[in-house]
């Protein structure tokens, strides 16, 4: 759950305090009624600006695109406002949030006259009357190692139509959520909604290839030497739900087990180095299923623990293609298989599922025992992203395209003679090692800090949830930092030096026994 929709959650819970204003008072059982659903003729409105909310059929809504402001009106006058707001590393506290409404309240009717703020459910409230119009308005906030993302909700009406609507007013707010963040806006929150945008290999400019706006994007050419060239793209959605890649930089050329291999005292699993530096993995063929099965339980188990290939098939399909390709590239009457394997394992704490396709070829299969792996690609998605994973794939390798200038060089670089393990190759190996280090560490990472973000995320929503359902809210001892739960019944929260917590509902200077304890967010 992001900021967002955790903030949308408290609209729910605070929309009966908001209108339980001294200018509006609702029947529990109205409001009983009202958290169930709106009235049963009421419209859903779905705004593609990420929102959906439930209203009378003769109302009308409008967002600000400059702001983000959304705004509701009614036939009699009255006015709903929500707005959205978020502050990029600045931490909000409850002094700054005080006057952050009676700005932001400003700002939604500049004729009012607000009152001081006062706190709510957790929240700030002020209120207002023109004669006219009877107004409250509420903030509500929630922080975060980067900012604060907090929501703005206004009510306006004449006194007798606000006094009378006040069950409409409660279940518009109830019935507001967030459908997507609108920071997550065509980022892939729905299948079909992700946009796409050209990505140039940032080491040495060898392709160019379609990703998906906003993700997080890792990889390009590694060069371990003249001729031993990898290319990997690594490609992960905002959210941490999709991970997508096409190639893997960790993985070389292979060379089959031979008698000559074997005099030399090389043997499967070895290594056999190349005049200009590369090497060469000893390693029997491995046909394409059995090469995709053993990737996801080698090296896809490291980004998806417990992970379980649950079918594993040969594809010809994709094999009659990719041959094709490899005999437009030259290597007529090559050998080449292809398959697939599939799975399941949790990513960052969730079930999720994957696929990876694997083609191998080796281009002479009568003369020569050099192997290469021809295609790998694939992911892993939460259940309910595999179609935008698929899609990314799909994308990807229908748009991957090689640099003509750069090929041509490459051609010229492969066909000159390099010495076995000169420096130059050695530096030129090096240099693309550490690169290949350096991205799977940022891989691995950002991994990590999506299932820490979210579950930070989820322990906040689930502390509040318990708090309101109790009836409680948590205080925090300035000096030693610990943290007591006590009833909802005070404003202000003391310790005195023996221990013991006091509430009062009125601020004052504590006694010299007493500390004043920090509240957090309800």
């Amino acid at each position: 759950m992001t900021r967002l929709r955790f903030l949308a959650f408290a609209c729910a819970l605070c929309a009966a305090a908001l209108v339980s204003s001294p200018l509006a008072t609702i029947s529990a059982a109205n409001r009983a009624r009202l958290l169930l659903s709106p009235a049963a003729s009421w419209i859903t409105h779905n705004d593609p600006a990420g929102f959906s909310v439930d209203l009378p059929p003769d109302w009308n809504v409008s967002k600000d695109a400059a702001t983000g402001r959304i705004v509701m009106h009614g036939t009699q006058n009255e006015q709903v406002v929500i707005w959205p707001v978020l502050l990029q590393h600045v931490q909000l506290d409850a002094r700054a949030a005080a006057t952050l409404l009676k700005q932001l309240a400003q700002r939604s009717d500049p004729q009012m006259s607000w009152s001081a703020a006062q706190p709510v459910q957790g929240a700030l409230r002020v209120i207002a009357s023109s004669g006219e119009l009877n107004a409250a308005a509420m903030l509500s906030w929630a922080a975060s190692a980067d900012g604060t993302s907090a929501y703005f909700y206004c009510l306006e009406a004449p006194p007798q139509i606000y006094r009378s609507s006040t069950d409409t007013f409660v279940g518009i707010l109830k019935s507001f959520h967030i459908v997507q963040d609108p920071s997550m806006k065509n980022l892939g929150a729905a299948p079909g909604a992700v946009n796409f945008v050209n990505w140039n290999d940032p080491h040495e400019g060898a392709f160019s290839v379609a990703v998906p706006q906003g993700w997080q994007i890792i990889g390009g050419a590694y060069r371990l030497s003249a001729t031993d060239v990898r290319y990997a793209v690594s490609m992960g959605s905002p959210d941490g739900q999709v991970r997508a890649a096409v190639g893997d930089s960790s993985i070389g050329g292979f060379i089959q087990p031979s008698q000559m291999l074997a005099m030399a005292g090389l043997r499967e699993g070895g290594m056999y180095m190349l005049g200009d530096g590369s090497k060469l993995e000893i390693r029997r063929y491995i046909d394409g299923a059995s090469f995709a099965r053993l990737y996801a339980q080698n090296f896809i188990s490291r980004q998806c623990s417990g992970l379980q290939v649950t079918s594993s098939n040969p594809r010809q399909d994709l094999a009659a293609t990719f041959l094709q390709a490899a005999h437009n590239e030259g290597a007529r009457g090559a050998y080449l298989t292809a398959g697939d394997a599939s799975f399941t394992c949790t990513l960052n704490g969730r079930p999720a599922e994957g696929k990876y396709i694997a083609a191998t070829v080796n281009p002479q299969p009568t003369a020569g025992t050099v192997w290469l792996v021809y295609r790998l690609y694939g992911y892993i998605a939460l259940a309910a992203r595999e179609l935008d994973a698929q899609k990314v794939v799909t994308q990807a390798m229908q748009t991957w395209k090689f640099n003509p200038q750069w090929e041509a060089q490459q051609r010229n670089t492969a066909n000159a003679a390099v010495q076995q393990d000169n420096i130059r190759s050695q530096q030129i190996r090096q240099r693309a090692m550490q690169a290949i280090a350096e991205d799977q560490r940022q891989t691995s990472e950002t991994i990590m800090k999506g299932w820490e973000d979210r579950q930070k995320i989820y322990d906040e929503v689930s502390r509040r949830q318990e708090n309101a359902i109790l009836g409680t809210l948590d205080v925090v001892d300035p000096q030693t930092g610990a943290r007591y739960k006590v009833s909802n019944f005070g404003d202000y929260h003391y310790m005195s030096n023996d221990g013991y917590i006091y509430s009062t509902n009125v601020p004052g200077a504590p006694a010299p026994n007493l500390r004043e304890m920090i509240t957090l967010p309800y």
